[in-house]
């Protein structure tokens, strides 16, 4: 009996059988140079280390991050940003003393690899739902996951959303199958991006375990990643921390009139400006279509991604408030983990070219050829395949 007291004493010494309840990648600047790695534990050690190194180099480097522990919570939320990575190079890694070694890949800077990525939102309400779709994104093989709000459907108005410790709860469930499920076939780990949608937050509160479990570069949700100088993702906020006009429109058309040289450029956001469910003079989608459509319009945007409906919905492609070979694909529309709503048929909203009551996700691939995007159903079955989108340069 001693030895083995003294053998968990060690083991646990030396962090050896210890695992995160959560491991999670992410972002707050260049894809293709940088990564941020954020796990939970619930120990009172607050160091957050944790040694990598790249493929095809043995020397090991140790980097130290920092821990914040959740509000009323035994919960340590552990962030290191790694730097100066290597474009399209897979790192390993571990946590502190541990032994359990994992993997990730930074994107590429050039299109001479494809960049591939999943978009959907509104992802954990059902279990069996999530995990569904989660096996398929992963199954892709996408260099990341774009979550587009309401993740973890944590703060609603709804009685059986209260309740001690739901908040949590609901997030340590999401961030488990994460870790379990959003591994890459060749064994790494996926990393998410992030929006912010209605069911993330709890509107007027001065604290949300949102922005405690990300990682946001000066705490904004609104933000731009760039990939190389092939591909622009904006992420903002449908007016759920930040309203949507006065200084995040301002920040908007700086943002995209700095980044006309950019071959793409993708937008994706919670509420739908082009709702496949809801009406379509709400106040909401009636404003996001007054003040950033014509900024999607005068920049060249091309795709934008939209959720918080629970349908499949693709737009015809859009300008000016009409329908035109030239304008934006309004894809979406929030159909992650939660069970489908009917749509309104394409006879009642003009600009839908397809909506369907159904589970779904976006996969999008970049390659020298075009952009090229697909949905896929819960089952792996694609729904449609859209024509290859080119950009100006290369159609010179």
């Amino acid at each position: 009996m001693r030895a083995l007291f003294l053998t968990l004493f060690i083991l646990g010494f030396y962090g050896l059988y210890a695992e995160p309840s959560a491991l999670y990648l992410s972002w707050q600047r260049d894809p293709t140079t940088t990564m941020v790695i954020q796990w939970h534990t619930s120990t009172k050690k607050k160091e957050s280390s944790l040694s990598y190194h790249r493929e095809g180099v043995e020397e090991w480097q140790s980097v130290q991050g920092k821990s914040e522990r959740l509000e009323n919570s035994s919960i340590l939320v552990h962030t290191v940003e790694l730097t100066h990575l290597e474009p399209d190079t897979v790192y390993t890694f571990h946590l502190g003393n541990t032994k359990e070694s994992y993997k990730f890949r930074t994107c590429p800077r050039t299109l001479d690899r494809p960049l591939r990525f999943a978009v959907a939102g509104d992802a954990y309400f059902y279990l069996y739902s999530l995990r569904k779709i989660n096996k398929q994104m992963a199954k892709s093989d996408p260099d990341f996951v774009v979550v587009g709000g309401d993740i973890a459907y944590t703060n609603g108005n709804k009685s059986w959303f209260k309740g001690k410790d739901w908040e949590s709860r609901r997030w340590g469930t999401f961030f488990k199958e994460w870790k379990k499920q959003m591994v890459a076939p060749d064994g790494r780990l996926i990393p998410m991006v992030v929006v912010v949608g209605n069911h993330d937050i709890k509107s007027r509160s001065p604290y949300n375990m949102f922005y405690a479990l990300f990682a946001f570069p000066e705490g904004s949700p609104y933000r731009i990643f760039d990939f190389g100088n092939y591909l622009s993702l904006v992420c903002l906020d449908t007016g759920h921390s930040f309203p949507i006009d006065g200084l995040q429109t301002a920040w908007l058309e700086k943002t995209l009139s700095a980044h006309e040289d950019f071959s793409y450029k993708f937008a994706v956001y919670h509420v739908g400006a082009y709702p496949s469910v809801y009406p379509y003079n709400g106040r909401v989608p009636t404003l996001i279509r007054k003040e950033w459509v014509p900024l999607f319009d005068r920049y060249g945007v091309k795709l934008a991604f939209e959720n918080h409906n629970h349908a499949y919905k693709r737009t015809y492609p859009l300008k000016g408030g009409k329908i035109d070979p030239e304008g934006v694909h309004y894809l979406g529309d929030g159909c992650w983990g939660v069970t489908p709503r009917k749509p309104k048929s394409t006879k009642e909203y003009w600009y839908l070219a397809k909506a369907a009551q159904i589970n779904c996700f976006w996969l999008v691939t970049l390659d020298q050829e075009g952009c090229h995007v697909r949905s896929i159903d819960r089952e792996g079955k694609t729904i449609e395949e859209l024509p290859a989108i080119v950009s100006p340069a290369q159609k010179l």
